[in-house]
């Protein structure tokens, strides 16, 4: 269940799930703000470690694009991993990132070869081996076809992650499933709800 404060946390352990999703969007919500890279990773930890201070749950933290290449990655691995994350997501996307789901935005892709090294990046920096880091694919979401998302999963696997997030603006579940069935790599899927 996604998570944006200690109060929502605590309101999602007492409704059962079994983990948290500290959310990019939800805190720029609260703040008032587009989901455009305007949260700073201070903002963002700040409030994961209040999260992690107020639940015994497992957090994924949301860390869009890894607030810039690689080295930046590195300081964010460490930083998250210190703050009571149990893993990250990072996107494909460049920086600053514009929301996934709005209308007519800008979904540039990072070279794959350039988030290959982010993801390398994140796996030397992490002290702790279950501590997962979860890449996230925006090829669909970028209208730039099935056989794209996929193969930019398969190298971001090569490059180490521990799972792939796949994600659709779409309205209807179709284009999760046909990549789904189409995934033929080691290591696990994770989906988020497609556009309402």
């Amino acid at each position: 269940m996604a998570a944006h404060s200690p109060f929502s946390a605590i309101l999602a352990e007492e409704a059962g799930f079994d983990g948290l999703w500290a959310s990019g969007f939800e805190l720029s919500a609260l703040y008032g703000l587009p989901d455009m890279s305007l949260i700073s990773m201070t903002q963002h930890l700040d409030m994961l470690r209040a999260i992690a201070g107020r639940t015994r749950l497992p957090i994924v933290a949301d860390i869009d694009t890894g607030y810039g290449n690689a080295i930046n990655v590195i300081h964010a691995i460490t930083e998250y991993e210190r703050a009571g994350a149990s893993a990250v997501v990072i996107e494909d996307k460049t920086f600053p990132k514009v929301t996934s789901l709005v209308a007519d935005g800008r979904q540039d892709l990072l070279r794959i070869e350039e988030f290959q090294g982010k993801i390398e990046a994140a796996i030397t920096a992490r002290s702790d081996p279950d501590f997962l880091i979860i890449a996230r694919t925006e090829a669909l979401i970028a209208s730039v076809g099935e056989a794209e998302a996929l193969h930019r999963a398969h190298a971001y696997a090569e490059a180490g992650a521990d799972m792939i997030l796949i994600h659709s603006k779409r309205t209807t579940p179709c284009e999760i499933e046909s990549f789904s069935r189409a995934w033929t790599g080691s290591v696990p899927l994770v989906i988020v709800p497609n556009a309402p």
